[in-house]
């Protein structure tokens, strides 16, 4: 567009030239050399015209001779590329085909002269850590970043996505941390830094990370997805602190548990069976009451009654009243069990036996069937005692899962 410009731009002068020195051209008297030359203005005009465009042209030309080794060289280069990115695609084709053995050769092999050369290393990577060479993934992944620097982070996060999807967390969470710190604001690292701690249940990193998660605006980390997360850390908190023999820990990290979480049932039963490792069955009890009295459900109950609790009379009157809540979703199976095993409790061995009788006619529980036979063992009717017990053994092996058939 410039030279456009400026060709018309001479055009014009050159016109407007002509139409002056047309009226009055002048002359020119030119001598060089022992050469003599007159003409008009108009005349000289022209010939500086006719000059210039006859350097230009041998310019042009001295300049093509001498660029004859650059344009050899472009096309040479041209073609090398052309060759590299063919052969990325014939490793990309041996990737998917499961030779990778052979992509990772084919990817590697002329990846210099490639247009794009950080994806020549993508697909090497794939390759070895397809083939379960992690630390010889880690060793390419140091030279890019050494020859691709930008382009080295990217790959790093990619290299920890697939380690982790291949279950070898220590590596992933290495890469990942490092890649955190270097970016504490990515929402990708972020993210999979959390998946990856929740795999290798890494509860105490992950408890760090829940208040940058619940900032988050990842598409991928849903509310639901959030809240198994968060479960994940206390309850693996919980364990732990029990298995330490921690009490006090454990209260100050019930205190900091969120309003939303503190009725899920799966953390309160956890809670209690901390309490219990921890040999404070009075604080389990109550944290069970306090869930049944808000809502009742078959867990919670059941967890409840296997403390058992401390005073079977009151406890019986505790359960009628969860009973009548609307809020509660107790089925009817789980009520006669749990009535009938506070009744034998309190030394009621024939109420329980009456409340429980509807639940051994049809298909009972292994728990119904024991709690009978500990009632007729109690009531001394060891024959009774001994079929209610062969039948939950019985009930017991069918639930479980079958075992895989032995090899030939």
């Amino acid at each position: 567009m410039k030279r456009l410009a400026l060709v018309a731009l001479a055009l014009i002068l050159a016109m407007v030239a002509a139409i002056y020195f047309m009226r009055d051209p002048g002359t020119a008297d030119i001598a060089l050399l022992g050469w003599h030359l007159q003409t008009t203005a108009l005349g000289l005009l022209a010939l500086l015209l006719v000059s210039f465009i006859g350097l230009s042209l041998v310019w042009r030309l001295f300049a093509a001779l001498l660029n004859i080794p650059k344009f050899w060289r472009q096309r040479t280069a041209r073609q090398k590329r052309a060759a590299a990115d063919e052969q990325l695609l014939q490793a990309w084709a041996e990737l998917v085909r499961g030779r990778f053995d052979i992509a990772g050769k084919l990817a590697l092999s002329q990846h210099k002269q490639a247009s794009i050369a950080p994806m020549h290393y993508v697909v090497a990577t794939e390759a070895l850590l397809a083939q379960g060479q992690t630390p010889a993934a880690l060793n390419l992944l140091d030279e890019v970043r050494t020859n691709f620097p930008r382009f080295a982070d990217y790959l790093a996060l990619h290299c920890a996505n697939r380690l982790h999807a291949q279950h070898n967390l220590a590596p992933a969470i290495e890469l990942l941390q490092a890649l955190h710190l270097r970016h504490p604001k990515d929402e990708a690292i972020t993210f999979a830094l959390a998946q990856a701690l929740y795999s290798a249940e890494d509860w105490e990193k992950l408890a760090t990370l829940l208040p940058v998660l619940r900032r988050l605006h990842w598409p991928a980390l849903t509310e639901q997805h959030l809240q198994r997360l968060s479960l994940g850390v206390y309850r693996g908190l919980i364990d732990q602190l029990a298995r330490q023999h921690k009490p006090e820990p454990l209260a100050a990290l019930w205190a900091d548990v969120p309003k939303d979480l503190r009725g899920n049932t799966t953390l309160l039963i956890s809670l209690a069976q901390a309490w219990l490792a921890l040999k404070q069955p009075a604080k389990a009890e109550l944290v069970l009451e306090k869930a049944l009295a808000q809502h009742a459900t078959n867990e919670t109950l059941r967890a409840w009654l296997a403390i058992p609790p401390a005073n079977p009379a009151q406890a019986l009157g505790h359960l009628d009243g969860w009973m009548n809540q609307s809020r509660g979703s107790v089925d009817e199976a789980t009520r006669a069990y749990a009535t009938a095993y506070l009744a034998f409790l309190s030394g009621d061995d024939e109420r329980a036996q009456h409340l429980l009788a509807p639940s051994l006619e049809h298909q009972p529980d292994v728990p119904s069937l024991k709690l009978a036979a500990d009632i007729a063992q109690h009531q001394r009717d060891s024959v009774r005692a001994l079929a209610l017990l062969t039948q939950a053994y019985h009930r017991l092996t069918l639930t479980e899962p079958p075992a895989p058939p032995a090899e030939r």
